[in-house]
């Protein structure tokens, strides 16, 4: 009788171990964690069995550091119910749409993501996969449109607009979440992944929108509520999960000395840092030479050609040496990827499908030289390099290893 027990338990325990997790992406910068945030977390949570965030380090898509740093955000990530927090690299987060996305999508796909679940203003698939498909197999003509249009005046996004609208004969107003959603659809298409794809509708508050409506903020809204010390409002739109890791927060006026420094070292090098264009590092080089104030520098490098976005980009660029060539180095994916922490669920999930992956996790900085190639070991120290830099005005406390999370 004890035998048949015995056996009973190692078929259970056998089937058990069968039994496939499956993973859903989601890719996040969590600048902060936000209640709109956690209703996205939870739309995730229904499509499969744990959730994988691709998280921005300490420098984001827009061109700006984090408010607070990566580990923060990964707490706050952990603590509001995310399974895997794992790190997009720099040379990823700091890029335009296209190259944050294709990134993300990369990393997924490599550590066996099986769907992805996104923010839409549209919430319409197929319209943003038509817009997707245009955009890869009518790339030549596309872009020549849009060219024509910027040579006028008009802004890149505004000009995508209107040639995406050409071409396909209807009216397509493409708003940020739509944009990156039409990036990561392309990033899985090229990547021939069979990843799934969800659509969340955008509630209540739009991308840069200050308003707040039903305990929902955007967080460009949040940011600056943080900024004036707004905490009564604040509480009312983050989960105390996130509130309990609130600190100082930073923002890129703070690094203008950092950068300034650099522009005035590092003159002829700036026509090789990336998203720049001729005349203007020249224009960039000039201001920092005039102003010492980071308010009369930026208004006076802006001009109606370039987005907020963009221009951010490239002085996050010059700030951290991110030149051309990285980025057509890392175009087409890396072979690493850092874990910040993790849940119980994610540590299972981590260690059963180990072997099925096709990217190196990293768990911290201990035998790296003899885990990763050369190139990749140099893309690693430059990140370190950045995270240092990011430390000279926020001095946070580096972890050796992965937060531990219930």
């Amino acid at each position: 009788m004890e035998k048949k027990y015995v056996s009973m338990y190692n078929r259970r325990k056998k089937l058990k171990r069968e039994i496939k997790m499956k993973a859903i992406g989601i890719v996040v910068e969590y600048n902060p964690f936000h209640n709109g945030h956690k209703l996205h977390l939870k739309e995730s949570k229904k499509k499969g069995d744990l959730v994988v965030a691709v998280m921005s380090g300490n420098f984001l898509q827009r061109g700006e550091p984090a408010i607070y740093d990566k580990w923060t955000r990964a707490n706050m990530a952990l603590k509001n119910g995310v399974d895997i927090v794992v790190e997009l690299p720099v040379f990823y987060a700091t890029q335009s749409a296209e190259i944050f996305a294709y990134g993300a999508i990369d990393i997924l796909d490599k550590l066996g993501v099986e769907g992805i679940v996104f923010g839409s203003e549209s919430s319409n698939l197929e319209k943003l996969k038509k817009i997707a498909y245009l955009q890869i197999d009518k790339k030549n003509i596309l872009d020549e449109k849009i060219k024509e249009y910027i040579k006028i005046g008009i802004s890149y996004p505004n000009a995508i607009n209107i040639a995406i609208e050409e071409m396909l004969g209807e009216t397509n107003i493409l708003k940020p979440n739509d944009i990156l959603g039409i990036e990561y659809i392309k990033a899985i298409r090229k990547l021939k992944s069979s990843m799934e794809i969800t659509l969340i509708g955008r509630k209540g508050v739009g991308y840069h929108e200050k308003k707040v409506v039903e305990e929902l903020a955007s967080a460009t809204s949040i940011r600056d509520m943080i900024k004036k010390n707004m905490i009564s409002e604040v509480k009312k739109v983050v989960p105390l999960e996130s509130l309990d890791y609130f600190g100082t927060p930073i923002y890129l006026e703070d690094f203008y000395s950092l950068l300034r420094y650099e522009i005035l070292n590092n003159y002829e090098e700036l026509k090789f840092i990336a998203d720049m264009e001729i005349g203007l590092d020249n224009r960039i080089f000039e201001m920092a030479v005039k102003f010492s104030e980071f308010s009369e520098f930026y208004k006076n490098i802006m001009t109606k050609r370039y987005t907020n976005g963009r221009m951010q980009r490239v002085l996050c660029h010059i700030l951290l040496k991110i030149d051309k060539k990285i980025i057509e180095e890392t175009r087409n994916g890396i072979g690493y990827v850092k874990i910040l922490g993790f849940s119980k669920k994610g540590a299972n999930y981590l260690k059963e499908k180990k072997e099925e992956f096709r990217i190196k996790p990293l768990s911290g900085l201990k035998n790296v030289s003899l885990i990763l190639e050369e190139r990749e070991r140099e893309l690693l120290n430059f990140e370190i390099k950045c995270d240092r830099i990011y430390n000279i005005v926020n001095p946070y406390k580096d972890r050796r290893f992965p937060i531990i999370g219930k």
